[in-house]
């Protein structure tokens, strides 16, 4: 079987060609800023931290929580630089050893930074809001919490009510 993109390693060899990081499988221009805001600028920089520590780093600066972003950066560097899609690295049995390390990982912070006296969201600091404008959950922007046979929204949070009716049968 022929050597998959033969032509693009030779070229990445020869220094004539660059990859930038949305060029890499499973990722596109919006992992490109996550990435950046992560301090993560360039192919080799990605592939140098490797996929877990870039993870952590996207998860620190804001960027996304989502475990498809994990098995994306892992797909993305596995056969380099071919890459191998990111629902293969999900169902694959690297999939174990990456979700124990995340765990590992965040528990640790999470140890660290309460020692210090801080008080935060595992990998999220304290201060920052969600990339993307995203709202605060339920729980953290009302105190009550949702018990079976509450309604989810009242009529006065959602300001609108529905005039329709419905016609009786005729």
């Amino acid at each position: 079987m022929p050597e998959r993109n033969s032509k693009v390693r030779r070229r990445i060899a020869a220094g004539k060609f660059r990859l930038r990081i949305r060029d890499l499988r499973n990722l596109g221009p919006r992992a490109e800023r996550w990435l950046a805001d992560a301090g993560i600028h360039s192919t080799e920089e990605l592939r140098r931290r490797g996929a877990l520590e870039a993870y952590l780093a996207v998860r620190r600066a804001g960027g996304t929580e989502s475990l498809n972003m994990l098995w994306a950066l892992a797909g993305a560097l596995e056969p380099w630089p071919e890459g191998r899609d990111w629902r293969e690295v999900a169902a694959s049995e690297v999939r174990l050893p990456l979700l124990l390390a995340v765990e590992s990982r965040l528990a640790a912070r999470k140890a660290t930074l309460e020692a210090a006296g801080v008080r935060t969201e595992v990998g999220r600091p304290s201060g920052r809001q969600p990339a993307g404008g995203a709202r605060k959950r339920r729980s953290e922007a009302d105190p009550t919490p949702w018990v079976p046979g509450m309604p989810f929204e009242t009529a006065g949070k959602t300001g609108r009510r529905s005039r329709r009716r419905i016609k009786p049968a005729s």
